[in-house]
């Protein structure tokens, strides 16, 4: 039932409540070129709410990718843009759909050193979400698209951490014994042994 409760407040409430979420986030494709001439493809994290006391609203707002360099130029403090260059659709009968990438694919690049930014695939999908995106390896990645055995949903007062098994070995049974006391050691041991283990915020 709350892995249901999840599910409905996850699609629903990013998708609806983005302008009011800071931490929530669209992936939008962009073609960025650097001063050097070199030019990238990949995915940036954005939300209009992100303006707000930065850059004048009445300007700036819904004229993304124009507003991405002003908006990191005016925050005040150098931050750098975090670029994905490849995101994949997680997706299998035991969790709710959610978005991941590989280490490879993640990194920062320096505002400072952008020319400029071109959106792309502008009617695409646009993929929405909240915090981190997950990290995985493509062999994790190539599993999650699959039904595990056991799934297990432990919940606390501001996160939810979702461990499925793909080793037989492994039971319900196992996954059940994660209690608040063993959290942290659980978490290392059946990582340990195969399990896949993330966290989703709430």
């Amino acid at each position: 039932m709350m892995r249901i409760v999840l599910f409905l407040v996850l699609a629903f409430g990013l998708n609806v409540a983005n302008a009011q979420c800071i931490s929530c986030w669209e992936l939008r494709k962009v073609e960025i070129t650097m001063k050097t001439g070199q030019s990238i493809t990949g995915y940036v994290k954005w939300n209009e709410v992100w303006l707000n006391g930065v850059l004048d609203t009445t300007v700036w707002k819904n004229r993304f990718p124009e507003s991405l360099l002003p908006y990191y130029e005016n925050l005040g403090y150098k931050w750098d843009l975090e670029f994905i260059t490849e995101i994949f659709v997680i997706k299998n009968d035991s969790i709710p759909e959610f978005y991941a990438t590989k280490a490879i694919s993640i990194g920062n690049l320096d505002y400072t050193r952008i020319q400029s930014v071109r959106e792309l695939d502008k009617e695409s999908k646009i993929y929405h979400g909240a915090g981190d995106i997950q990290i995985f390896s493509q062999a994790e990645i190539d599993k999650l698209k699959t039904n595990p055995v056991a799934v297990l949903f432990y919940t606390s007062a501001y996160f939810g951490t979702y461990f499925l098994s793909y080793n037989p070995a492994i039971t319900a049974a196992a996954l059940s014994r994660v209690n608040e006391d063993n959290y942290s050691k659980m978490v290392v041991e059946l990582k340990e042994k195969g399990v896949i283990v993330y966290s989703v915020g709430y």
